[in-house]
């Protein structure tokens, strides 16, 4: 019986030395991702950054129209971007507080914001529990809006100013060829900016969304 309980004893220390090596390993997937969400957004931002400058700055007349398509266009794959940076972050926050309950740790569950409110004396710099993560997200997306403001804003100049023609049925009528090129672009930016959303694997089901619906095929 004695060896049996030295064994026992011996077995659950592995196997919680084991457990405490897979959550160690869990925080520096966590802090990974966290690193590469910064990353990517100083990319995506700096990029943004050089299209609003073209924008603003340049002088192409009626060929404005592209630049606020490419912005958002490129505005919308880094919303996208960021939302599943932070998935993949919430992920392992998740899978590390599944090992927190079994070893008794109490890291991404403890509760700290009295003890933090406690210790702020000033209103002005009180500290809120605020997601930054989530706050650069919704940049983002404010960002997207003043893209889609730009570009329709761009339209309706052309529109004004007798640039965009629609009357090729007209027997009077040539071929307005920039017409023809504004809407071939379009075309052909949105069109495979589209098709590779849904067909270029860029979303992953869960396992459960996709046994649902074969249950559902059935």
């Amino acid at each position: 019986m004695t060896v049996k309980n030295e064994l026992s004893k011996t077995y659950e220390r592995i196997k919680k030395d084991y457990k405490i090596d897979l959550y160690d390993k869990v925080l520096e997937l966590r802090k990974f991702e966290i690193e590469n969400f910064w990353k990517r957004t100083l990319f995506f931002w700096g990029t943004i950054a050089l299209v609003y400058a073209g924008y603003f700055k340049a002088d192409l007349k009626e060929y404005q129209l592209i630049i606020p398509l490419i912005g958002l266009l490129f505005n919308i794959i880094f919303s996208l971007s960021t939302r599943g940076s932070k998935y993949w972050q919430e992920h392992w926050e998740t899978i590390a507080v599944l090992y927190e309950n079994e070893l008794g740790f109490d890291l991404f569950k403890n509760n700290t914001q009295n003890l933090v409110n406690k210790n702020s004396k000033s209103k002005l710099t009180k500290p809120y529990r605020f997601s930054v993560s989530k706050l650069t997200m919704l940049l983002g997306d404010l960002s997207v809006l003043l893209w889609t403001i730009l570009w329709i804003k761009e339209i309706i100049n052309l529109f004004e100013t007798n640039k965009l023609k629609f009357d090729f049925c007209s027997e009077n009528s040539s071929i307005n060829w920039f017409t023809v090129g504004v809407i071939s672009i379009h075309l052909v930016l949105v069109g495979y900016f589209i098709i590779f959303l849904k067909n270029g694997d860029v979303y992953h089901k869960f396992e459960k969304e996709e046994t649902e619906n074969e249950t559902t095929e059935k």
